[in-house]
């Protein structure tokens, strides 16, 4: 505060009042002085020093005041007691006026220093030095932020631009000095300054728990997954097993915790699902009908699919597509082993095996089993093993004709593919019987005598013809019954062409169709001429190789081996009624009474 002229009354008119009064003013002008000083005092230790002088100057006006304000009041005392005493009392007012003037003297002073603390002191509290700076760091959450400031002083400054933000990112916020206040540069314009929010720190995903295949498409669990805060990209659904790789890139308020932004690549997987293998079948039995067989195997997915013989020499395997073609070589047994490969989306199963045997004919018919020698007949290619004339015992066990029998018999070969236009082929046709030493026997009974034993038919007519007679009816059943269930098994029906009429008429219209499983020969089928028989047969019927080929047609009683006997033929003696024909004890061509008894020699196909 500027402090006003002070004027002290002076020799030539002032009086002690008005001397009085510039005193007092003096005296206000020093207390202004004193009270400036005091609040500079306040504001900064330097400057309450130099407010402490000003206050001590102030003091000393003051002091001097006083004392000429009292000089003065003397004055004025002496000059109102004594206004006679005129010199003495102007003498006073000099003095007065001296020390007024002393008084202005320091009152200026102290205006001065005091002024000069005032500077000192508001240049301190108006320069801002420093601009204010981002304390700490924010990361971002979601929510509006503001930052907390280093330096910021409401009462000096005023915040502008941006000062709340969410997302990561920059901000500018500015500051400008308030009214009586600078920055260090002595400008007052607004400063900007940059705040910033960092990104949140992300954890790279992983797969949660594993996936098997199913095949369907399928999608990865993740942890460390969160779709605001992630984009995923790359393979994130599949459907075959196998490893893939999903990218994931943080969304723009987000890092990775080593502070790239970049995608990374995570593998993640589709487990193989378990393998399956089942075959078709688990034993395999192959014969000469048959030496080949395809085992179908289904397994899951695409693995591949191979097997392996345990016994080459026996049994050949290979793979074809889904199949196991199983190829016999030789008689005996084999393990075909079946493996199939992990595939694309499957394990490995557990291996699976087919027992695999091996019947081949052996060349000795009577060394095979039924079933073998039916397995040649069905193959066609019996004749590759066995001859026309080769034996294979037969237990015979039951009664037929009249005779209880149990004993083995030899039936033999008469041919391979007999007559197959009319009669099929694949077929071994066999005939009853011969020894074991090789005697070519006949079932007898009664032997000779008439309506029993084995007799056509139990009166002496061939009416009927073979058709109707007792023997095919009664008699041929009752053999094949006696026969081992085996060989029961592997004959088959036979188509036979023969006069099923008879009555005495060589008419060919006779001449028709049976189906046997056992029957007697015909007369064409043993001489390969007719003689007796119906003409017509010899249209359907072809003389078997056995006896084409020169072996004897002499049968033997089975009781008395040495003992030659006639024996039946299915042909009816075409020019009579009562007649069949049959064999002579010398191998020729002959008939009979239909009721007679006489020997029994059937015969039958295998196919």
């Amino acid at each position: 505060m500027a402090l006003g002229q002070v004027n002290v009354p002076g020799a030539a008119g002032m009086d002690a009042v008005e001397a009085k009064q510039a005193a007092q003013a003096a005296k206000e002008a020093a207390e202004a002085a004193q009270r400036t000083a005091e609040s500079a005092g306040k504001t900064a230790d330097a400057a309450m020093q130099k407010a402490a002088d000003a206050e001590t100057a102030a003091g000393n006006a003051d002091s001097k005041a006083d004392a000429a304000l009292d000089a003065a009041n003397t004055a004025a005392g002496a000059a109102t007691a004594a206004a006679s005493a005129a010199s003495a009392a102007e003498e006073s007012a000099n003095s007065a006026n001296t020390a007024a003037n002393e008084a202005k003297t320091a009152a200026s002073n102290a205006q001065k220093a005091a002024n000069d603390a005032l500077k000192a002191v508001t240049k301190l509290t108006s320069v801002i030095n420093s601009v204010p700076t981002q304390a700490g760091i924010l990361t971002y959450t979601g929510a509006a932020q503001s930052p907390s400031w280093n330096g910021y002083d409401t009462e000096k400054l005023t915040i502008g631009g941006t000062t709340s933000g969410t997302n990561a990112g920059n901000y500018v916020a500015t500051f400008t000095p308030k009214e009586g206040y600078e920055w260090a540069d002595g400008t007052k314009t607004a400063k900007s300054v940059t705040w910033t929010i960092s990104k949140a720190s992300l954890s790279v995903p992983a797969q949660s728990g594993a996936l098997t295949y199913t095949g369907s498409a399928q999608s990865p669990q993740w942890s460390n997954y969160d779709s605001n805060k992630l984009t995923i990209g790359g393979t994130s659904t599949a459907t075959n097993a196998g490893s893939y790789a999903a990218t994931f890139t943080p969304k723009a308020n987000y890092q990775w915790s080593d502070g790239s932004t970049s995608a990374k690549s995570v593998t993640w997987a589709i487990g193989k699902a378990a393998g399956s293998l089942t075959l078709a079948k688990s034993s395999v039995t192959l014969n000469i009908s048959s030496l080949t067989e395809s085992v179908a195997v289904t397994r899951a997915g695409d693995g591949v699919i191979s097997a392996t013989s345990s016994n080459t020499a026996t049994a050949r395997v290979e793979v074809s597509g889904t199949s196991v073609k199983i190829t016999g070589l030789k008689a005996g047994t084999a393990k075909i082993t079946v493996k199939v490969a992990a595939g694309t989306n499957h394990t490995a199963p557990s291996d699976k095996t087919i027992n695999v045997t091996v019947s081949l004919p052996d060349t000795s018919l009577a060394n095979n089993t039924p079933d073998i020698i039916a397995a040649a007949a069905k193959s066609g290619q019996a004749a590759n093993y066995w001859s026309v004339g080769d034996k294979v015992g037969i237990a015979v066990n039951g009664s037929f004709g009249g005779l209880s029998y149990n004993n083995t018999v030899y039936a033999f070969i008469l041919g391979f593919n007999h007559n197959s236009s009319v009669e099929g082929g694949n077929s071994i046709h066999f005939q009853f019987g011969k020894t074991a030493a090789g005697v070519d026997i006949a079932f007898v009974n009664s032997y000779g005598s008439t309506s029993t034993g084995f007799c056509m038919n139990t009166s002496n007519t061939n009416s009927g013809g073979w058709n109707n007679s007792y023997m095919r009816k009664t008699i041929c059943p009752a053999f094949l019954a006696a026969l081992p269930t085996a060989w029961q098994n592997i004959i088959a029906a036979c188509t036979k062409y023969s006069d099923n009429t008879g009555g005495g008429s060589n008419t060919a219209s006779y001449v028709t169709a049976t189906s046997d499983k056992i029957w007697l020969l015909s007369e064409m089928e043993v001489q390969g001429t007719r003689s007796y028989a119906n003409s017509a047969e010899a249209n359907y019927q072809k003389q078997y190789d056995y006896y084409r080929n020169g072996n004897s047609k002499v049968k033997y009683q089975h009781t008395a081996t040495t003992s030659a006997c006639f024996w039946w033929l299915r042909s009816v003696y075409a020019s009579t009624t009562n007649y069949f024909c049959r064999v002579n004890t010398d191998g020729s061509a002959y008939y009979y009474s239909a009721a007679g008894s006489r020997g029994f020699a059937p015969g039958f196909k295998v196919a």
